[in-house]
């Protein structure tokens, strides 16, 4: 791919995180990456559709929608990070400085990202440049995220110490 299939860089969001690869890249297919998948709203898609028509691109690549919730998801990457040997996706906070926070499921997060053109099929990937924690919404250790039903079962709590283990 040539340079000149590259368009202008684009800030994508406010958008809610559904799934991130960031705290360690994605290698399950032997391409390591690291991504975020968001959740797009209208206006998002139209940003997303004007960029890959400038390009002259037909179709954009990672976006999908959940079959579950009707939501729109959008993929980005990045496989530069990864193959410079970084483990954690540099992250940004609302004041444009970096930090150690990773974003997860329910943060919001702003991504600029810059698409290119895929020559063989006219289709148009948006590569992740940056991304921006704006909410944290994600409770590390909040428990299983089912939540508590009253008047349900209440079994013993798991105990960790070594009295309990029978051999």
């Amino acid at each position: 791919m040539t340079k000149s299939n590259y368009g202008n860089s684009i800030v994508i969001g406010p958008a809610t995180v559904r799934w991130s690869h960031l705290m360690t890249p994605d290698d399950k297919f032997g391409n390591p990456n690291h991504s975020v998948t968001v959740i797009i709203n209208d206006d998002m898609n139209k940003q997303l559709e004007s960029a890959a028509k400038a390009l002259g691109g037909k179709k954009i690549n990672g976006l999908k929608s959940d079959s579950e919730t009707g939501d729109r998801l959008m993929r980005f990457k990045n496989v530069l990070q990864a193959r410079k040997g970084v483990k954690s996706f540099p992250v940004l906070d609302s004041n444009d400085q970096p930090t150690e926070t990773i974003p997860f499921g329910t943060d919001v997060v702003r991504v600029k990202v810059t698409p290119a053109l895929i020559e063989r099929d006219k289709s148009v990937s948006f590569y992740m440049e940056k991304i921006q924690l704006i909410e944290r919404n994600y409770q590390p250790g909040s428990g299983s995220g089912m939540g508590s039903v009253e008047g349900g079962f209440v079994g013993a709590s798991a105990s960790s110490t070594d009295e309990d283990i029978p051999f």
